[in-house]
């Protein structure tokens, strides 16, 4: 390896541990913002297999952890997160036991019925048709799948009446 080369290394793995700094990535997410930078691919492969030996990159646990955020702070659920993740490049068998891990269908339409109970305060000038439509929208735009969100819909009605 060149003098070059090898400087070309050392910034490359110092991007890479810059961006690991900020918030945990997928092996994608790192790989693309490398290559972002032009640097070569196999200057880029390198540095991924070095972080990854080190510890500082792994898919399973940045998937566990993403998912777990995205329910707490943004209550998402299992249809959102997975998308978020399969952009990021997590595999689809990967995808599936994290959810599975994080999830339980009483809990996903727990987190469903908070995330509504906090929406429908926003919206008590509203007939209750168009709150229920809103509110349909509204989680499925946060990733619940149908069935949560009439569940979710009907205990609510249910329960104002």
């Amino acid at each position: 390896m060149g003098e070059t080369e090898d400087k070309e290394l050392t910034r490359a793995r110092n991007a890479a541990y810059r961006l690991l700094t900020y918030r945990p990535r997928s092996r994608k997410e790192l790989e693309d913002k490398l290559r972002d930078k032009e640097f070569p691919a196999s200057i880029v492969a390198s540095v991924i297999d070095h972080v990854t030996r080190l510890g500082y990159l792994n898919d399973a646990t940045f998937a566990r952890q993403w998912a777990e955020s995205r329910v707490r702070h943004r209550g998402f659920g299992k249809r959102r997160i997975a998308q978020e993740l399969k952009a990021k490049g997590i595999d689809l068998e990967l995808i599936g036991e994290t959810l599975k891990g994080l999830f339980e269908e009483a809990t996903e339409a727990d987190i469903a019925r908070k995330e509504a109970e906090k929406k429908l305060k926003t919206m008590v000038r509203f007939e209750p048709e168009v709150r229920r439509r809103r509110l349909a929208g509204f989680l499925e735009r946060k990733g619940f799948s149908f069935e949560v969100i009439r569940a979710t819909i009907y205990d609510l009605v249910r329960s104002k009446h």
